[in-house]
């Protein structure tokens, strides 16, 4: 007998028992497991081991994975989970829900109404060059000296034209990287740089935006489009499911994000949201990039401080939700305490 479990889609806030057809992974059908306010999407599915499939095999589970996340999004807002997650029981889904319970929620609200957009962009490197070759004085310069010396006295020249060449490609990229991005981030919630694809790819860019920011969207990426006509192709998909922006780590429980939160804000176990928000604020002013010219090793250390603020902020509203008061005196951040907080006894 083949061995089943629990696929996990993604999940919802809906407290009903419902059912979406047998749409799911080997046309099974997909329905609700609960836990509290929640729910994981789920089908049942034989055991399958994704990583000794053949491309094609895995490119069709993973477009079923994206349907299901589809059809659900038309009536939710969704947190999506990575493809090939497989629970061994519906017993175990709840305790995924229970253990995850906090970051679940984090990723609800950060999405609730909003939708991810992937805009990619490509150039033609060639046509780069010809433009720079035509219309850079140094380039002109060093070519010149080539052509005059020649042999084996230009070769010092070749190297340097070579070297100012890929340093002029390289600043034309990061300028149409960087228009890109302050364009359309403009719009968005939150913004990711995903890995380029081809040689070719300039930028690979996901956008966390509104759903009804659509039509503003394509009529910025039109403008993209006139602005950089014969030098930039783009290409934006959308609205789906914001998997850049529900990284939901199942290796950790609730109590262990907001203890990682908590040591990282400099608090005590035990906190009042003034007291959150203003170790929040002294860290964001300590380490803000723009006093660091943006050095990379910063920025992350920010975006860190920003995600421990918004998970202890979830946590108070957990709180608040859960015992019918609105910012309390103080909040424990212990161990038993955050673990209770967040399971209705």
């Amino acid at each position: 007998m083949t061995e089943e479990g629990k696929y996990i889609y993604s999940i919802i806030q809906e407290n009903k028992d419902l059912g979406f057809g047998p749409i799911g992974i080997t046309n099974r059908e997909v329905n609700l497991i609960h836990y509290q306010d929640i729910a994981a999407v789920v089908s049942n599915t034989p055991v399958i081991n994704f990583d000794r499939l053949d491309k094609t095999e895995l490119t069709k589970y993973v477009a079923i994975h994206q349907k299901v996340n589809e059809e659900i999004m038309k009536d939710y807002d969704i947190a999506p989970l990575a493809f090939g997650i497989i629970a061994p029981s519906s017993d175990e889904v709840s305790r995924i829900l229970e253990k995850a319970y906090l970051q679940f929620k984090m990723a609800l609200r950060k999405i609730t109404g909003k939708a991810e957009f992937a805009v990619q962009v490509w150039w033609n490197p060639k046509r780069v060059l010809e433009e720079l070759a035509s219309n850079d004085p140094k380039i002109q310069e060093l070519k010149q000296e080539i052509s005059s010396k020649g042999g084996i006295l230009g070769m010092p020249i070749k190297l340097r034209l070579g070297r100012l060449v890929h340093q002029k490609i390289e600043a034309r990229k990061q300028e149409y990287i960087k228009d890109i991005h302050t364009t359309l981030n403009a719009m968005a919630c939150d913004a990711t740089f995903n890995k380029l694809i081809d040689e070719d790819m300039v930028a690979n860019f996901s956008f966390l935006m509104e759903k009804i920011k659509e039509p503003e969207l394509d009529k910025k990426m039109q403008e993209l489009g006139k602005k950089y006509e014969g030098k930039l192709r783009f290409r934006y998909i959308g609205p789906m499911a914001a998997y850049s922006f529900s990284n939901i780590n199942l290796g950790l429980g609730n109590f262990e994000i907001i203890d990682e939160a908590r040591k990282l804000l400099g608090l005590g176990e035990e906190a009042a949201f003034d007291e959150i928000k203003k170790a929040y604020y002294a860290l964001s002013h300590q380490y803000h990039p723009d006093k660091y010219g943006g050095e990379p090793a910063t920025a992350e250390k920010m975006k860190k401080i920003i995600e421990a603020y918004r998970t202890l902020e979830n946590y108070c509203q957990s709180c608040d939700e859960l015992i019918g008061e609105n910012k309390i005196q103080k909040y424990s951040l212990k161990r038993e305490d955050v673990e209770n907080s967040l399971i209705i006894k």
